[in-house]
C-alpha cells in the first residue's frame, strides 16, 4: 500500500508545529543560531514577530541584515506558498546574487576568510506569492561569545517589530507574542529617525517583468523597482505593499459586479493572501507614500469606470489612506503607460484637487506624463510593464518632485 502524499498546505502546517515547539533544529556544527528576533537583525519592511523568535512577511521587498563574525552563513526559512519565492543575497560590498528560497536551511555563504561580515538579505517576489517565515540565521564558525551579544555595527531590529502586539495568524495556526515563561521583553532601544518611504500599487510597483526569462514571478523583482529605486537614491528606508492586477476600484479584466478587493482593503494588511494580522499605523510612519494605482482601473475600454465614479472612490482610497497615514506626504501617481494614464488623470487629479481644496496639503497629484511621454516605447516591455531603464526614469521623476516637497537633498 503507497502512502496518499502530504498536501503542502499540511507540510507547512507540520513545519509551523514544529516551529512554534522549538523542535527545528541546524545539524551544522560550530555555528551560533541567532532568531530572526533577535536585536542583532535589521530589518525593513512588513514584518511580522512571533513566541518563537520568527519573524513572518507576506508583503514583497522585505530586507532582514546581519553583521556577523565566522566563515559562513545559512538561513532557516519556510513558506506556505505554492510556487517559488525569489531572493537576493548580498555580502559586505560583493555582488547581489539571486536565489530560489528552499523550505528549511539554506546554505548563503561558506568558506569566507574568518572575520567580520554583513550580511542582506532581501525577497524579491511580491506577497501573493505567499507568507514567509524567518526562522533565524546560522553564522558559522561564530565566537560563542557573540551569539547572545547583540552586533555593534547592526542597528536593533526596526520599532515596528518591537512595538507590534499583535498575533501572528497563518494557516489557522496562532502565534502570541507572549514568553512562555510571563517574562516581559525589553523593547528595542530605539534608533534615530531615519528617512521612510511606502509603496502602495500594482504590477508595476511590484516590479514585474524586470528580469528578461523565466515565469510571471521570477521575472519579478521588487528591489529594483522604481519604488525601491527611489528609496536608494534619497537614503531612505521603503515598505512595498504592491500586487498583481490590483486596482483602486478596478482590478485587472475584473466585470461587474466589481466585488473583488480592491485597494482599500489591501493597505492595512500584513500578508497580501490573509484578512489578519492588520498593520498597525503605529508600526512606522513613513514621510512618504506612494499610491500607484491606474493602469488596471482603466485597461478596459468597455469595463472601465466612469471619471465621476473613479473620483469618487479614489478620494475615498486616499482618505482611507490618511486615516492610516495621518502624517505623511502622499504622492498620487498615474500609470507611466500613456493610454491608461490619461484616462486616470480626470478622475486622480479632480479627487486630489478636491482633498486639497478641503485643506489636505500634503496629498499630492503626480502625473508622470504631464510634459509628454515619461518614458520611450523601448522602456517598456509591453507597453505597460516598464523594463529596468523605465522604472529609473519613473524614480527619477519622483525623487525631483520628493527633494522639492520634502526638502530631501
Amino acid at each position: 500500500m503507497i502512502a496518499k502524499k502530504k498536501s503542502n498546505k499540511t507540510i507547512f502546517q507540520m513545519v509551523l508545529a514544529l516551529l512554534a515547539a522549538g523542535l527545528v533544529f541546524c545539524a551544522t556544527a560550530a555555528a551560533s543560531f541567532v532568531p530572526a528576533v533577535s536585536p542583532r537583525i535589521k530589518t525593513m519592511g512588513r514584518w511580522i514577530p512571533a513566541d518563537n523568535g520568527s519573524l513572518y512577511a507576506g508583503r514583497g521587498g522585505v530586507i532582514a541584515s546581519a553583521a556577523f563574525e565566522g566563515t559562513g552563513v545559512q538561513v532557516q526559512m519556510y513558506s506556505d506558498s505554492q510556487g517559488d519565492v525569489w531572493w537576493l543575497k548580498k555580502l559586505d560590498d560583493g555582488p547581489l546574487i539571486r536565489f530560489k528560497a528552499q523550505m528549511g536551511m539554506n546554505v548563503l555563504y561558506q568558506n569566507l576568510p574568518m572575520g567580520k561580515h554583513t550580511l542582506f538579505l532581501i525577497r524579491d517576489t511580491e506577497g501573493m506569492r505567499g507568507v514567509t517565515i524567518l526562522r533565524g540565521f546560522y553564522f558559522i564558525g561564530e565566537p560563542d561569545m557573540l551569539a547572545s551579544v547583540p552586533s555593534a555595527s547592526v542597528p536593533p531590529a526596526n520599532n515596528g517589530n518591537a512595538a507590534n502586539k499583535r498575533n501572528v495568524t497563518t494557516n489557522r495556526k496562532i502565534v502570541g507574542n507572549k514568553p512562555a515563561n510571563g517574562s516581559v521583553t525589553q523593547p528595542a532601544q530605539k534608533l534615530p529617525r531615519r528617512r521612510s518611504i511606502e509603496i502602495i500599487g500594482d504590477s508595476v510597483a511590484a516590479g514585474a517583468f524586470i528580469y528578461p526569462e523565466g515565469d510571471y514571478f521570477q521575472r519579478e523583482s521588487g528591489y529594483l523597482a522604481f519604488g525601491p529605486r527611489l528609496a536608494r537614491m534619497l537614503h531612505a528606508d521603503w515598505s512595498c505593499v504592491a500586487s498583481s492586477g490590483e486596482g483602486a476600484v478596478r482590478n485587472n479584466e475584473e466585470k461587474a459586479p466589481y466585488t473583488a478587493k480592491h485597494a482599500e482593503e489591501q493597505i492595512e494588511r500584513a500578508f497580501y493572501t490573509q484578512k489578519e494580522p492588520r498593520w498597525s499605523n503605529q508600526m512606522d510612519d513613513p514621510d512618504l507614500v506612494i499610491l500607484a494605482y491606474g493602469e488596471n482601473d482603466f485597461n478596459d475600454d468597455v469595463h472601465r469606470p466612469s471619471d465621476a465614479y473613479f473620483k469618487e472612490q479614489y478620494k475615498k482610497l486616499i482618505l482611507k489612506l490618511r486615516q492610516f497615514r495621518p502624517n505623511s506626504a502622499i504622492f498620487c501617481m498615474t500609470p507611466a503607460n500613456t493610454v491608461t494614464s490619461r484616462r486616470s488623470v480626470p478622475g486622480m487629479g479632480g479627487a486630489v484637487a478636491e482633498l486639497r481644496a478641503a485643506g489636505d496639503t500634503r496629498v499630492y497629484f503626480m502625473d508622470l506624463n504631464e510634459n509628454g511621454p515619461l518614458l520611450n516605447p523601448s522602456d517598456f516591455l509591453d507597453g505597460v510593464h516598464p523594463l529596468a531603464s523605465g522604472h529609473e526614469k519613473i524614480a527619477l521623476y519622483l525623487r525631483n518632485k520628493a527633494r522639492a516637497i520634502l526638502g530631501w537633498d
